[in-house]
């Protein structure tokens, strides 16, 4: 591998390290959110409100998906980061191995349950009976694209694994262009409707899926493997699988609860899940940063617990907090300044309460984003120094708030329930995963630790 190709994030200036390396994911990530913008806005001003709230209804069970792939396969790039920062070459191939081995089996029992159950989820989402057949079939093409969101996630989280978090932006440039134009294709001149949506969606993932394995297999010969890299202990492999598992559980275990959450949005009505997906949308476009800050923190404190040097894991996580702080204030100013009008691009509706409950979404979710990304930050920080416990303990208290409120509070109180119910739980979990830091500070200051 050349020396542009990856980032030893064990030497240099925390800032330097984690900018570069986090402006391609918030860009990349900003691209995600921009072109789920665009599919949103292009299925409502083409379609109508109808076929925005098909989308809306299944968004909470696609982020299921999507996030549960980018948990596993940033869990176990854990290992790849740790053995690249011992500079391991050999126990490095072996996690390569291992890592594809994991994701594949995890990609046929997700598509294969998920299909099983289809009908059974869309029930449990409270899906209103009008929406029923439109969402059905959106949802039936996006669970059977699962392998290729989970190639593509895989090939993502090997190149940052070793530094590279500029790549998978180029992928996922091409990939965003791609769909969008596929989009208007399938959905007005072919008629397909939101499946014509879940169609241009699998195929722009397939084809980035493609083209990145054969990148990775042309421009990184160091992280190829045959079959001896499958031979390793049992140890080895479990204590990967756990660190892979464990990420993706924190995202199943949090996601679960958007489901649950979701679920009693769809019973409110149409007007309330076209309102909550606009809203939603724009909030995730500023969510970001934190996103993105938080997978460079994995990343580096992984490489820096495999280095010995975790002392400057602590100089990291401070460094991560004020950049995400800049971001914050540009997030506040669009909300005072641009917020309904953004949300009436997006949902393309004229419908003065879909505006309103919309803006409304922001303006509770915007001005918590600080503990929102603090929670992020030390939960991948965490993650990468081999503690999985206290994250995973972390987001299964984030499920039971999403619970709490699905059940009892958004039947009580409505749509403003919605809206407080994560800006709530984000508080509640900052203190907690705060007080696993402190618990685990003497490991910030020590030199121990390795691969």
């Amino acid at each position: 591998m050349t020396e542009s190709h990856v980032l030893d994030m064990t030497k240099g200036s925390p800032v330097r390290l984690l900018l570069r390396f986090s402006l391609p994911l918030f860009l990349g990530n900003l691209l995600q959110q921009l072109y789920n913008l665009a599919d949103t806005s292009i299925a409502g001003n083409l379609l109508g409100d109808s076929a925005l709230s098909q989308i809306g209804a299944t968004a909470a069970l696609y982020s299921l998906i999507t996030n549960t792939a980018f948990g596993l396969n940033n869990g176990l790039a854990l290992t790849v980061s740790r053995y690249f920062g011992a500079a391991d070459k050999q126990k490095m191939r072996q996690s390569v191995c291992w890592m594809v081995l994991f994701s594949g089996i995890s990609a046929v029992i997700m598509t294969a349950g998920f299909l099983l159950f289809r009908d059974p989820l869309l029930a449990v989402l409270q899906v209103p009976e009008e929406l029923w057949e439109g969402a059905s079939g959106y949802l039936t093409i996006i669970l059977a694209g699962i392998p290729l969101t989970m190639a593509y996630n895989l090939e993502a989280s090997l190149l940052q694994a070793v530094g590279n978090s500029a790549t998978p932006l180029k992928f996922l440039l091409f990939s965003s262009v791609l769909n969008v134009a596929l989009d208007f294709l399938f959905m007005k001149p072919l008629s397909m409707g939101v499946q014509g949506a879940a169609a241009a969606t699998v195929l722009a993932q397939g084809i980035s899926a493609f083209s990145g394995g054969i990148y990775i297999i042309c421009k990184y010969p160091q992280l190829r493997f045959g079959k001896r890299e499958l031979k390793v202990s049992r140890r080895f492999a479990l204590e990967m699988y756990w660190t892979g598992l464990s990420m993706a559980l924190m995202g199943t275990v949090y996601n679960i609860g958007s489901v649950v959450l979701q679920s009693s949005i769809n019973a409110l009505g149409d007007l309330y899940i076209a309102a909550q997906v606009g809203g939603r949308r724009l909030a995730e476009l500023f969510y970001t940063p934190g996103l993105a800050i938080g997978t460079s923190v994995a990343t580096y404190s992984s490489q820096n617990y495999g280095a010995g040097q975790a002392e400057r894991i602590r100089k990291g996580i401070g460094t991560a907090v004020i950049l995400f702080g800049i971001w914050w204030i540009i997030a506040m100013i669009f909300l005072f300044v641009s917020a309904s009008d953004a949300v009436r691009l997006i949902t393309g509706s004229s419908n003065g309460e879909v505006i309103a409950n919309g803006v409304l979404y922001l303006k509770a979710g915007i001005p918590m984003m600080p503990p929102m990304a603090v929670l992020i930050i030390l939960r991948n920080a965490l993650q990468g120094m081999r503690h999985s416990v206290s994250p995973l303990l972390c987001s299964t208290l984030e499920l039971a708030g999403k619970v709490i409120f699905a059940l009892w509070l958004v039947p009580a109180r409505g749509y403003m329930a919605v809206c407080i119910c994560e800006p709530v739980t984000w508080v509640i979990c900052v203190l907690f995963i705060s007080g696993a830091c402190v618990m685990h500070r003497a490991e910030f200051r020590s030199q121990k630790g390795g691969a």
